[in-house]
């Protein structure tokens, strides 16, 4: 009688969902998530007959169900119940880490990346400009005591090793990382590194020019939030996940800050509107914008090429130079080359987690 009662109670929840997917309007992103979601799409006789209409429908369905976040929210709970250390790419780890799972990559894409970065290097090289590449171990591999017990883990420290055998200017942070490792280095809800990990990063990066970083008291910080639950937790949502504090370090809270050749110009990094948003992260730089400058009261001019990690590592390095500035080759659509040309940049650095350069196919536009 239970089986009968519980069948029938699913089956409502799925008509259920299904007139209210046909009433409610599609969503075309999720914020939570911070993706583009499925949408409806035309059906031919060759997509039908490749399977490839039924694996549109899925994804369409799944990412359009009603109430979705409260599904997956149950759904976590349901497994971890049931003893789940794994759920949706994320490991439950100790202390409440919630840690993205990276156990596999693109080798022929890998390969591509650090062979495409050699050969820009070499390129600014003769054009005077030092090219530096700093590739960033996540939480998995620096915090992987945290993960479950037998947790499959790619070795991140291997890639590393490639890179630098392959004859790229590499930046060692993996020791300095390693060595903090017991710090707030990375966020317990998010696939970044705090901003104490990116200042560790920074000093790694100074030493590596022969240069010292002034110790972390140089800079007034701030908490800005205290309830920052980050992209790792939006793959689960789980509702017993720690809360993150995001904290800011400046010397100057005021700089000029152009996005976009004008399209939005500022006076700080620090965009904090996003603060009472779910995207809390973008409170550094405004999210990830396809070209920003920020002017400061140093010498030269730095350019960033990077993924999101470059957002809060910034921020240590912005006095440092006359200028900053930073390239998303996801959004950057004209040749690097001359944009070193044409403003005048002195020094380059290459900024990216390890699993995203990973995979990331737009690296080859740096040429």
């Amino acid at each position: 009688m239970k089986n009968k009662l519980l069948s029938v109670f699913f089956c409502f929840l799925l008509a259920a969902g299904t007139i209210s997917g046909i009433i409610v309007p599609d969503k075309y992103y999720s914020e939570t998530e911070k993706r583009t979601l499925a949408q409806k799409s035309s059906i031919s006789l060759s997509d039908f007959k490749s399977g490839k209409t039924g694996t549109e429908i899925e994804n369409y369905l799944s990412d359009q169900f009603p109430l979705r976040n409260g599904w997956i929210s149950l759904k976590t709970l349901t497994e971890r119940f049931c003893g789940k250390t794994e759920i949706s790419g994320v490991y439950f780890g100790k202390d409440g880490y919630l840690i993205d799972k990276f156990t596999a990559y693109d080798k022929t894409q890998f390969s591509k990346n650090v062979a495409t970065l050699k050969t820009f290097s070499e390129k600014m090289k003769k054009a005077g400009v030092p090219t530096q590449t700093m590739l960033v171990p996540t939480a998995a591999q620096i915090l992987s005591n945290k993960l479950p017990h037998c947790a499959p883990n790619l070795d991140q420290k291997a890639l590393l090793d490639y890179a630098k055998l392959q004859g790229l200017d590499t930046v060692n942070v993996f020791d300095v990382l390693s060595e903090h490792r017991k710090e707030y280095i990375y966020y317990k809800t998010d696939h970044h590194f705090t901003s104490l990990g990116a200042y560790y990063c920074y000093a790694a990066w100074l030493q590596a020019q022969g240069k010292t970083a002034e110790p972390l008291s140089a800079w007034q910080s701030q908490d800005l939030c205290n309830n920052f639950r980050g992209t790792t937790y939006n793959k689960v949502n789980y509702p017993f996940a720690a809360s993150d504090t995001i904290t800011a370090y400046y010397k100057t809270l005021k700089h000029a800050v152009n996005y976009n050749n004008g399209n939005y110009m500022t006076d700080s990094i620090y965009e904090r509107k996003y603060l009472s948003g779910k995207d809390q992260y973008a409170v550094f730089l405004n999210s990830n914008q396809s070209t920003t400058v920020v002017s400061g009261g140093g010498k030269g001019k730095l350019l960033i090429i990077k993924d999101s990690y470059a957002n809060s590592f910034a921020q240590f390095v912005i006095d440092d130079y006359a200028e900053t500035h930073l390239i998303d080759l996801r959004f950057f659509k004209d040749s690097v080359s001359d944009y070193v040309k044409e403003n005048g940049i002195t020094q380059v650095l290459v900024l990216y987690n390890i699993p995203n350069f990973a995979s990331d196919k737009s690296v080859c536009k740096v040429m």
